[in-house]
């Protein structure tokens, strides 16, 4: 039987299945949108926790009150289906409320990263023409500077303080160096006089329809700039689905420790979705301070809880952890990057002694695919594995550039299909087509870039990436066209190639290095380092915060490869010891 399976193709065979509750794999998806899904999971459970923020619970009967007034308050300054709201905030109960009300109107949540540079934010917002823009109170001045290019007809303002007693309020606000006060009028208003005050109109209810957007989430795509991938109602509700079913010890009322940012997709459909669809309390953590995630688990003790793989290395540091008993860790979910053979082996043995029941939970996703495409759950789980495929989810490995799938065992490129898939990116077919490709099945297949494997049982090997990314030690992926194209435009530089160096301060994770090579026709004089300084300087200044480089180096000559690009392969090498 064995021999047999083997001729065949994993997507043939999905072999994973074994390891599915048979009930789950015959049983039908959903479909509705995420707001009727969230409603029909929870109508009978008013009284239960939905979120706890900062201590303060928020029940499912506070929770549907407080979208409809939202969804109303949207209603009435003439937001409708198929318009789109942008977020440029964090995980707050408020952000929760506005994308399940705008969901209620069919509206779409486009959600970005208030980290990014000004210029990304403006092309952004600009790309979906959103005239309404949610934003946080300290991502502010970014909006402000933009104003004028934007041209919101409305700016809601929120803050992390507005689910907060008074007290805790007037502290965030007295000890945050970053806030300054906010020019309120009749066009820039706060959250709260928002829902409160406005006129409101009863939303219309906007009905179910199969492959509808509901949520716009940011991704790197092969030009390095942001493309918003189109998450549908199907496709966040899939993934939700796909926990609820696959077997895991889900309970109502266990808690659900969100540490991942909401605009991330990982962070609105695993980290909220999919815990309100359980029935779960979610612990929301706007920002975290990753040095005290101990004192965080400590004091809420999560059942479950998803991260990247750099925020289970802070853990196992936490003083706050050391003699703890851990028992109460059901699922521990990792993803946004593999991890490191060593780091999973430490952890493995850290979570043992303090009685944890079950091994990391790696994971492997992309946002094109909602996030989730496997996982390991339970004892289900292999060393070196990102586990199997989500109950929903086929993936096949193919050869690279083709549409001819391998067997087990053999390396290639890694594609994904399935109901969780994006719909495509915003505004760009170009690179919708790049990644998004139809094989002679008939199908939709995602073609994630990525090198792996899949084995006999249906565990997924991640070894290598097609694109030039640098992932991070806290998952985060850096795209290395941004920070090249930015150097490139100094009047000095002729050449420039950012290659990832092993981030020395962490056990895995790379940050992106700047290797320059100056004009040869220089000014006779020119100070090449102050040069090199300026750079430096100006890439802390100009670029997203987690897309500068640790250290820019000067090279006489950009190795070239034989088709006259930049040999990053050959430059990774000579740097790979780097002391940065």
């Amino acid at each position: 039987m064995a021999n047999d399976v083997m001729t065949k193709k994993p997507s043939e065979v999905r072999p994973w299945l074994k390891y599915y509750p048979q009930k789950s794999v015959e049983r039908a998806l959903p479909h509705c949108t995420i707001y009727q899904y969230l409603k029909s999971k929870n109508s009978k459970h008013l009284n239960e926790n939905a979120i706890n923020y900062f201590g303060t619970n928020i029940t499912y009967d506070t929770l549907f009150k407080r979208i409809e007034r939202c969804a109303d308050a949207f209603y009435s300054i003439g937001v409708r289906e198929g318009d789109i709201v942008s977020y440029v905030t964090v995980s707050i109960p408020e952000t929760v409320v506005a994308m399940y009300a705008l969901n209620k109107i069919g509206a779409v949540s486009n959600f970005i990263d208030p980290r990014m540079d000004i210029d990304s934010i403006k092309r952004v917002i600009n790309n979906v023409k959103s005239d309404i823009v949610i934003i946080v109170d300290l991502a502010f001045p970014k909006l402000k500077a933009i104003m004028k290019d934007v041209k919101p007809r409305m700016v809601i303002v929120q803050s992390p303080a507005d689910s907060l007693n008074p007290i805790a309020a007037t502290v965030y606000k007295g000890k945050n160096p970053l806030f300054q006060p906010i020019p309120y009028c009749d066009t820039i208003i706060s959250w709260k006089d928002f829902v409160r005050k406005m006129p409101t109109t009863p939303a219309v209810e906007a009905s179910y329809k199969p492959d509808s957007v509901s949520c716009i989430t940011y991704t790197g795509g092969t030009t390095g700039f942001p493309k918003g991938a189109m998450l549908t109602n199907d496709g966040m509700n899939a993934v939700a689905f796909n926990f609820k079913y696959a077997g895991i010890h889900y309970v109502r009322g266990q808690r659900f420790l969100d540490v991942i940012p909401v605009f991330a997709s990982y962070g609105v459909v695993c980290g909220i979705h999919m815990p309100l669809i359980l029935g779960i309390t979610d612990v929301i953590i706007p920002k975290l301070n990753v040095a005290e995630l101990g004192k965080i688990v400590k004091k809420y003790k999560p059942c479950h809880m998803i991260a990247v793989p750099a925020y289970y290395e802070a853990m196992m540091s936490s003083k706050e952890l050391r003699n703890e008993d851990l028992s109460f860790f059901i699922t521990l979910g990792s993803g946004g990057d593999s991890m490191n053979k060593g780091l999973e082996e430490k952890l493995h043995k850290w979570l043992r002694a303090h009685n944890a029941k079950y091994p990391l939970a790696q994971g492997y996703g992309m946002s094109e695919i909602s996030s989730a495409v496997s996982f390991c759950f339970n004892d289900i789980y292999k060393s070196g594995s990102v586990g199997i495929p989500s109950l929903t989810t086929t993936v096949g490995i193919f050869a690279p550039g083709t549409t001819d799938e391998l067997g087990f065992g053999e390396e290639g490129e890694i594609c994904i299909t399935g109901p969780s898939m994006m719909k495509g990116y915003f505004n760009d077919q170009a690179e919708t087509d790049n990644i998004m490709k139809k094989h002679p099945d008939g199908k939709i297949w995602i073609h994630s870039g990525d090198i792996g494997y899949m084995d006999v049982d249906g565990f997924l090997y991640i070894k290598n990436r097609i694109k030039h990314i640098i992932i991070r030690f806290d998952g985060h992926k850096v795209f290395p066209i941004n920070m090249e194209t930015y150097i490139c435009n100094h009047p000095m530089v002729k050449n420039c190639s950012v290659i990832g160096v092993k981030d020395k301060d962490h056990m895995q994770g790379f940050l992106p290095m700047a290797v320059v090579e100056l004009k040869h026709d220089l000014p006779e004089g020119t100070d090449v380092e102050a040069v090199r300084k300026e750079i430096f300087e100006s890439c802390n200044r100009d670029l997203e915060e987690r897309g500068r480089p640790c250290s820019v180096v000067l090279i006489d000559e950009i190795p070239l490869t034989s088709f006259g690009k930049n040999d990053v392969m050959k430059l990774s090498k000579m740097y790979e010891n780097y002391d940065y």
